[in-house]
């Protein structure tokens, strides 16, 4: 599975490299969920994030065109988390690469746009941490039971509303690789995903 979403992303890239770039900055705010699936039990943890980001716009052909970036968010939770039912503090800090198919919706000559997109993303985690008691657990370092994947693949959807440089979009990530790596303790399944809304610039 990793090994074809590479592809995937790869080719995407690769498309129309002679075509004129376009370039965008964005900053956002996103709702981050947790989805546990075990037996006889569900449930859903939450938190926020903020993020900012960088992308490009090649066109492939029109409407169609390819979008890929960087971004980096930082996020954190409190409250009951639901994969072991205790209360808790979590921090995280990621980066993400997504790669979109996007189809540009403009009427003749107008500045704004309706713009949809999918796509594909690899995401790699450089700092999580989760505090219980008096005690800060680090979800990578293979100690206190924790020993989360820190490389992560998943899809994304969502849409841009465009007024000539300018950018709203919202969207859904959703990662296809389980969190818990080795973990043990956790009581099932455990999926992270975020419903993100954002601001930004093109030039």
């Amino acid at each position: 599975m990793k090994r074809s979403l590479l592809i995937v992303m790869v080719l995407l890239l690769t498309m129309s490299s002679a075509a004129q770039t376009t370039k965008e900055v964005y900053v956002g705010y996103s709702r981050v969920m947790d989805y546990v699936e075990g037996k006889g039990y569900s449930g859903t943890g939450y938190g926020n994030g903020v993020e900012v980001g960088f992308n490009f716009i090649r066109p492939i052909t029109k409407p169609l065109a390819a979008v890929y970036g960087i971004q980096g968010m930082y996020g954190w939770s409190n409250g009951i988390d639901p994969s072991v039912n205790r209360y808790e503090r979590s921090k995280f800090i990621k980066f993400l690469v997504p790669v979109s198919l996007l189809c540009e919706l403009r009427p003749s000559s107008s500045k704004f746009a309706f713009e949809p997109f999918a796509g594909l993303n690899c995401s790699f985690y450089a700092l999580g941490k989760t505090k219980l008691g008096g005690t800060t657990y680090d979800w990578f370092d293979g100690k206190d039971s924790f020993e989360f994947n820190r490389f992560m693949f998943g899809w994304h959807v969502g849409a841009n509303l465009v007024y000539d440089c300018y950018t709203f979009s919202f969207g859904y990530q959703e990662d296809f690789t389980d969190v818990r790596g080795s973990t043990p303790f956790l009581l099932g399944d455990v999926n992270w995903a975020n419903i993100e809304l954002r601001l930004g610039y093109r030039f």
